[in-house]
């Protein structure tokens, strides 16, 4: 597909401007918000139950904290280079699909996926739900981070930064908006549960607030969902 090239191209392009051990080579614009999101992941995480999982994970650099308290963290990743640069951050890699991984039933103790859902359609993230919800151990987690595209921050800055990125000849993004209620009722078909739900805020002093409202209207930087497997 024409627009998984473009994705693999722009981040090929990201890891070499600016090294495997960067969050800008994953597409964060900013390192401290990256600091902000994945504090926000971590602290979700129930670390009595792993292994842990990096679906899409890039570089591997947001699970890559937990390397050195001696978990067990892999990623999954269909890019050769992003696996490649993974491996070099200390992740065992999986290189393999999100839709149909390549691992067994109930496997995987929590499953973390961030900012991937906007470059998919609805029909692909549904699969990717589904595909979480089998390989899931009974009691594990599943934890969704991706961009508030409803959010009147990020329509301003994405028309910014897909203005830009033409003029710079960078190759574009995909841009599905997957709102929380879609999102949600994927999980639920799926037979998960929601444990907690947010949106993430890029400044002020708390890092997550709730879903409705209009500061998240307004200045929501990511959605944020807790998935649980009975």
């Amino acid at each position: 597909m024409k627009a998984d090239t473009n994705v693999d191209a722009r981040y090929k392009f990201l890891r070499d401007r600016h090294g495997e051990e960067n969050p800008q080579a994953n597409g964060y614009r900013l390192g401290s918000f990256f600091a902000r999101e994945q504090r926000v992941l971590l602290s979700a995480l129930d670390y009595k139950k792993g292994p842990f999982l990096d679906v899409a994970c890039g570089s591997g650099l947001m699970l890559a904290p937990l390397l050195k308290e001696g978990h067990m963290v892999y990623g999954l990743d269909f890019n050769d280079d992003a696996c490649i640069a993974a491996i070099q951050n200390g992740i065992k890699i999986l290189r393999g699909d999100a839709f149909n991984m390549p691992l067994a039933d109930n496997t995987i103790g929590q499953i973390v996926n961030c900012q991937f859902l906007n470059q998919q359609p609805p029909e692909q993230t549904k699969k990717f739900i589904e595909e979480s919800a089998r390989v899931l151990k009974p009691g594990g987690q599943l934890i969704i981070l991706w961009r508030h595209a409803r959010s009147m921050i990020h329509k301003t800055s994405h028309a910014v930064f897909t203005f830009m990125d033409r003029f710079t000849g960078q190759p574009p993004f995909p841009q599905y908006e997957h709102p929380m209620q879609e999102v949600q009722s994927f999980a639920e078909a799926s037979g998960l549960e929601v444990k907690q739900k947010a949106v993430t805020l890029p400044f002020l002093k708390r890092d997550m607030i709730c879903t409705d409202g209009l500061t998240a209207k307004t200045i929501g930087a990511s959605l944020f969902i807790v998935l649980r497997k009975p």
